[in-house]
């Protein structure tokens, strides 16, 4: 302890740590903002979920034919550019082998 006082005394030790005010009421809070090149990913939306599990229930019970599955082949890289194009595409096709699973678009 009589060290630390010393250290004080001398003066080698006078200054606090800097501590960031906190914020005003007024300020709202600032957002994180995310790291160039990485995407925010937003979750889906009830509808979009239910459609999601519609889609993965049918895609268990249809068995495409060699044409269909050629179809897919040739999709893109689906990504939130093309999705909803890729997506009516699929729903059309699983369509043409059965309604029998609810799918509304």
């Amino acid at each position: 302890m009589k060290f630390l006082r010393k250290v004080y005394d001398l003066g080698i030790i006078n200054e606090q740590d800097e501590v960031p005010p906190p914020p005003s009421p007024e300020e709202p809070a600032a957002e994180p903002e995310a790291p160039a090149g990485e995407e925010v990913v937003t979750p889906l939306s009830p509808e979009s979920e239910v459609l999601l599990v519609r889609l993965i229930k049918k895609a268990f019970v249809i068995k495409p034919d060699a044409d269909d599955i050629t179809a897919i082949e040739e999709f893109e890289d689906i990504n939130e550019k093309n999705a909803k194009e890729s997506l009516q595409k699929l729903i059309q096709l699983m369509n043409s082998y059965t309604t029998e699973i609810d799918i509304d678009v």
